[in-house]
């Protein structure tokens, strides 16, 4: 139930789910990958599942709109090559030894968008460019790497481009849509052809864990759809740095 808790909260949150659950399972000494995978990827679905009914009107216009869809499929482009073509580099970065430092970096990166004021440019004036998206789906590329928030990163490369900062959340978490149903299918397609799944523990583990994810995952996006102004990224930024200062501790203490 913790780990559904925290996967319904870190998700949403600019605050790297991915580094959560790693520090979390890390700290329980529950690091066991074949058994915990499954378990991981049933909280990744309550959360996608809260993200597709509180987002349901917007995706519907997306749908709808020719202009509007291909916007999106331009900002999932970088992830391909990333995913795919850039494996070692990835797979390296991965490893927990630099967990503390990309904390860190995601830290700076929300520090800055928080005190920086940027000039909002009005969409219904200024339609949203190619390279405007290209760089937010290039952002999320990065958010592959444990410690670096995807959230964080697409929300201020947007703000940074001219978004107001309702909208740059707003596609933020349309554009998590489909990364995470894509990322949980082909990393379920290649744990399954490796044998690596196992179903160790109980139903009710799973289904707590769903429901925990789920329930708490819709508070976390209502509070992030609150958000009205970067300044209230500033808690975030701080949140991380002490993150970072922890699993740096914490990491060298266990190893």
């Amino acid at each position: 139930m913790f780990l559904g808790i925290v996967q319904g909260i870190s998700e949403f949150f600019p605050v790297s789910s991915s580094a959560h659950l790693k520090l979390a399972k890390l700290f329980f000494k529950t690091d066991a990958l074949n058994d915990l995978y499954l378990f991981d990827l049933i909280c990744h679905l309550g959360t996608l599942i809260a993200s597709i009914i509180f987002l349901r009107k917007e995706i519907f216009s997306i749908l709808k709109d020719k202009k509007k869809a291909s916007l999106f499929v331009f900002a999932l482009l970088p992830l391909f090559p990333f995913y795919f073509l850039l494996k070692p580099i990835r797979e390296f970065f991965s490893q927990t030894y630099f967990l503390p430092f990309f904390l860190l970096f995601t830290s700076v990166v929300l520090f800055i968008s928080s005190k920086i004021k940027i000039k909002e440019i009005d969409p219904h004036t200024h339609k949203r460019k190619i390279k405007d998206v290209l760089l937010v789906g290039l952002m999320q590329a990065f958010a592959l790497i444990p410690g670096i928030s995807r959230s964080a990163f697409t929300i201020s490369s947007a703000y940074f481009r001219g978004w107001k900062i309702k909208e740059a959340i707003r596609f933020s978490f349309l554009l998590a849509i489909p990364t995470i149903l894509g990322g949980s299918f082909l990393e379920s397609f290649k744990h399954f052809f490796k044998k690596e799944i196992t179903y160790n523990l109980p139903i009710s583990s799973y289904v707590i864990g769903f429901l925990a994810s789920f329930l708490v995952g819709i508070f976390a996006i209502r509070y992030i759809f609150s958000i009205d102004t970067h300044k209230k990224l500033r808690p975030f930024a701080i949140y991380l740095f002490c993150l970072a200062i922890f699993s740096f501790i914490f990491l060298n203490a266990i190893n």
